[in-house]
């Protein structure tokens, strides 16, 4: 059975952040950008991984035809990603744009973003919009359609035969058309029809 104090070390919390900078970093800077992690208790920090050289980096769109570098930090003390941001840009002497620092959740959200990315290169601001009108959908050919699909003829339901067959109708009843009056709407109601008035009749006096 583990004791309690092996199960303090197990349930240990760390914070895992992923630091991106242009370029690589001298030992100098290393060196001073690990002594101000400690503030943090810093548990590990690993060797930079180097990436080739691209014409767009996603992160510093800003630079081009750079290379960047990945340092892999663990610390135990509760920081967040701007938090490193700043000591890093400090300690090292360089821009804020030219660093980048994330944790796990924000790194594997941004490789769930750009899974299915792909840079054609092209530019879409000078590109011209498809040629497409889009009648077919809000256009007169949509309403002629609509028309034709209300004027098609409704199921008039299916004529089953049986031991009632005397009783039920001979034929399934068919829908009757709705008839709109002609003149309906062509008169007014004021003033169209001439209003007779009742005549009197004069009776005998008794």
């Amino acid at each position: 059975m583990k004791s309690f104090k092996q199960h303090l070390l197990e349930s240990k919390q760390v914070y895992e952040f992923k630091v991106k900078v242009v370029d690589e970093l001298t030992t100098c800077q290393l060196d001073k950008f690990k002594g101000a992690l400690e503030r943090f208790t810093l548990e590990s920090f690993s060797k930079g991984t180097r990436t080739p050289i691209q014409e767009t980096q996603l992160d510093f769109p800003a630079h081009k035809n750079v290379a960047t570098t990945v340092y892999d930090i663990v610390v135990t003390y509760p920081a967040t990603s701007f938090q490193i941001h700043q000591l890093a840009a400090e300690t090292m002497g360089l821009s804020e744009c030219c660093i980048k620092v994330r944790n796990l959740k924000e790194q594997e959200e941004v490789e769930i973003n750009n899974a299915h990315r792909t840079a054609s290169g092209e530019s879409l601001l000078t590109k011209d919009y498809d040629k497409e009108d889009n009648q077919s959908i809000v256009g007169d050919s949509h309403v002629m359609s609509l028309l034709k699909e209300l004027g098609k003829v409704k199921n008039q339901g299916t004529l089953y035969s049986g031991v009632n067959n005397e009783l039920l109708a001979k034929e399934a009843p068919a829908e009757k058309p709705a008839t709109v009056d002609k003149n309906y709407g062509t008169t007014s109601p004021i003033g169209s029809r001439q209003v007779t008035l009742p005549t009197a009749k004069l009776g005998k006096i008794k």
